[in-house]
């Protein structure tokens, strides 16, 4: 099964940026989206038969190009396995200590059923904008994330309009300054991936992202990302 890489490109860059000062509710994101590379018929013919007592069967998320069979209530999830059937969503386990850690890069989480939403508070909660111009990655049919704490669940679709994106990345920018030299590398190989990729389009499909700690540091492993469904080198 190929690698979910693209959710493993924003979990990684919102979980460096969350974890910064300043910046828990402030991701920093390009102006462009970050495109997965093609499902040539190649990648597509190196896909698995999904198992014909399947009961749901969803696209994989993210980069991925194959089906999969849905996993259900209780099955363990994270970006690397098939997506959460319809109704699930993948969460961390009650009491984990590193709920993102666990839940999106070792596949700790659980396939758990969404809760309904409170109708009093729907009724007080304004309409969001229909359509949103910054960047996005399209998760079809398959589940989100969700991590306690960080109020929404983890997925690249539901981003903030493309103005208020821009008054944030000023104020981010602002703030680069406090931050550890991590942090700020990983600020301009945002902003290199969004360029690049407007150059060279699907051409591209590796790179690097700097990974950090709390203090703006460099954590000991740092490993390359792609988006042609292989790991990166570390």
């Amino acid at each position: 099964m190929n690698i979910l890489l693209l959710n493993f490109f924003w979990a990684a860059a919102f979980s460096a940026l969350l974890s910064a000062p300043g910046l828990r509710a402030s991701p920093v994101v390009g102006q462009e989206p970050i495109r997965c590379a093609p499902c040539s018929p190649e990648r597509l013919a190196e896909c698995p038969a999904v198992d014909a007592s399947c009961e749901e069967v969803l696209k994989e998320t993210g980069c991925g190009c194959c089906l999969a069979c849905a996993l259900k209530r209780g099955d363990s999830c994270g970006i690397y396995t098939a997506p959460c059937g319809s109704g699930l969503r993948c969460l961390p386990k009650p009491g984990e200590a590193r709920p993102l850690h666990a839940t999106l890069t070792r596949g700790h989480g659980v396939c758990t059923e969404t809760p309904e939403p409170d109708q009093n508070q729907s009724d007080n909660t304004p309409d969001l904008p229909e359509s949103h111009n910054g960047p996005t990655a399209v998760n079809e049919g398959g589940s989100t994330v969700f991590v306690p704490g960080h109020g929404k669940p983890f997925d690249p679709r539901v981003i903030t309009a493309k103005e208020s994106m821009k008054a944030k990345g000023n104020a981010i920018r602002k703030k680069l300054v406090e931050l550890g030299p991590c942090h700020i590398e990983l600020q301009t190989a945002l902003e290199k991936i969004t360029k690049s990729q407007q150059k060279l389009g699907d051409k591209m499909t590796r790179f690097y992202l700097p990974n950090c700690d709390k203090h703006g540091h460099y954590k000991v492993k740092q490993c390359e990302s792609s988006l042609d469904g292989q790991r990166g080198k570390c």
